[in-house]
């Protein structure tokens, strides 16, 4: 799946949503809590070096200056940069007992920086207070204390990009499941769209909102099924009844005409009852046609067809009728011979292009140049015929297909506006689909087939 697309669906959106709102509160709950930890161990360091200053101040007060010295004394020496910090002065600054030497420091609590002799730096707790004239200097290290601060940030830190990770990634995962679904509910859409209508949405056991929506598309599908199911067998069981009583007029029209003698008004006006007759024989053959061919009831008579020897056919039979009708047909060479064969109904493909072809002839002007060509683009086979009459605007083109669907709306040319339609359930039949396109002036009907040679 493209990542774009991804990133733009919706289930991915929420998931996004849900744990920016998440890492929100997180990040609100995890400074809280750092500010606690850090205020936790702070007052823990103030209260170790409160400690030992009591511990000096009760010894001064037991033993005075000799007391408080004999204690600091016990507990200076250390591993450098791990020892606590002694200093004692008197009221005029002299040095009386301790292990390190500062000129000032503040009262009460501050920082100190000490240099280690390997160059690296200790960080102290200070804090200084009197025994009576004298100054006594308490330090404690607190690097340990920095350094569980660090370990709690990173924790909390960590505890946010995992939090992260896991939750875009489970919405990426949640947007591709989603969206390949919906791709899947997409293909079938596609599918019921170019008239397989018996073709059903997939429903999983979850039933959760996609199979709900799924299994009621499909109740909707089945009654559109089952309507127009009855309205193509409406047609054809017309189609049917009035075959016979049709085909038996024109045999009565033509034993009328045969039998008119020198009545030549009787005979003309015979003639053009059993042109009407022949016309609406035609509509219902055309019918009859179309409903078969969208039944699929032919695919059993395909074979390996060759476009360019049907074209070639094609163009004998309507050369005379073309040029009789004042205009050009001319037949291009095939531009990859091996590559337009097609699988497919032989009498269907040639009744197609009898179709476009009538259509070009019927629908263009005294003068008109129509070409027929076909071979192979991209790997896959077409055939063509294009002209430059009139064409067919650009909103008309997908409402040309429908049956008895014409651009002259008056309806007194020729034709019953099912050509295009047969054309159509021909293309749809053998897998392939017609592209109308502008030629300026001019329209070319192109009839692309799949690249696979049999079923």
């Amino acid at each position: 799946m493209h990542l774009g697309r991804l990133v733009r669906s919706t289930p991915f959106r929420l998931a996004a949503l849900y744990v920016a709102l998440f890492l929100a509160s997180l990040s609100g709950g995890n400074v809280v809590a750092y500010n606690m930890v850090a205020a936790y161990l702070y007052e823990r360091l103030d209260s170790h070096v409160m400690e030992r200053y009591r511990e000096i101040q009760s010894a001064y007060e037991a033993r005075g200056i000799e007391g408080a010295a004999a204690m600091i004394g016990s507990h200076g020496p250390a591993i450098r940069g791990q020892e606590t910090l002694y200093l004692l002065r008197g009221s005029d600054g002299e040095f009386l007992a301790g292990n390190f030497r500062v000129p000032s420091v503040p009262q009460g609590f501050s920082t100190f920086t000490g240099e280690n002799e390997d160059g690296s730096t200790t960080n102290y707790r200070l804090y200084r207070g009197s025994l009576g004239e004298l100054q006594l200097v308490i330090g404690v290290n607190y690097d340990d204390t920095n350094r569980l601060r660090r370990i709690a940030l990173l924790s909390f830190g960590w505890a946010t990009a995992v939090v992260l990770g896991a939750g875009l990634g489970g919405g990426a995962l949640l947007a591709f499941r989603t969206r390949r679904r919906i791709a899947t509910l997409s293909a079938t859409m596609k599918l019921v769209g170019a008239g397989q209508l018996g073709t059903r949405l997939p429903v999983s056991a979850r039933q959760d909102d996609l199979d709900v929506l799924a299994t009621e598309v499909n109740v909707s599908l089945k009654q559109l099924e089952a309507s127009v199911a009855a309205m193509k067998q409406v047609t054809t069981d017309i189609a049917h009844d009035l075959k016979t009583p049709i085909g038996r007029l024109c045999l009565t029209l033509e034993d009328a005409i045969d039998k008119s003698g020198s009545d030549t008004a009787a005979r003309l006006r015979l003639e053009g009852a059993l042109a009407e007759v022949l016309q609406i024989s035609s509509t219902f053959e055309a019918l009859l046609r179309i409903s078969q061919i969208e039944a699929g009831a032919r695919r059993g008579r395909f074979g390996l067809v060759s476009l360019e020897l049907l074209l070639g056919e094609m163009y004998e039979i309507h050369e005379p009728i073309a040029d009789e009708a004042g205009k050009q047909l001319s037949l291009l060479p095939g531009g990859d011979r091996g590559g337009s064969e097609v699988w497919g109904d032989e009498d269907l493909l040639r009744q197609m292009c009898a179709n476009l072809i009538a259509n070009a002839i019927r629908h263009t002007q005294k003068g008109a140049i129509i070409r027929l060509a076909s071979g192979c683009h991209q790997g896959r086979p077409f055939l063509m015929v294009a002209d430059n009459g009139p064409g067919i605007p650009e909103a008309e083109r997908t409402k040309v297909f429908k049956r008895f669907y014409r651009l002259e709306k008056s309806r007194t040319t020729e034709g019953t506006g099912l050509g295009l339609s047969l054309v159509k359930a021909v293309a749809d039949l053998h897998g392939g689909h017609v592209i109308l396109t502008d030629r300026a002036p001019g329209l070319a009907v192109r009839v692309v087939f799949p690249t696979k040679l049999h079923a």
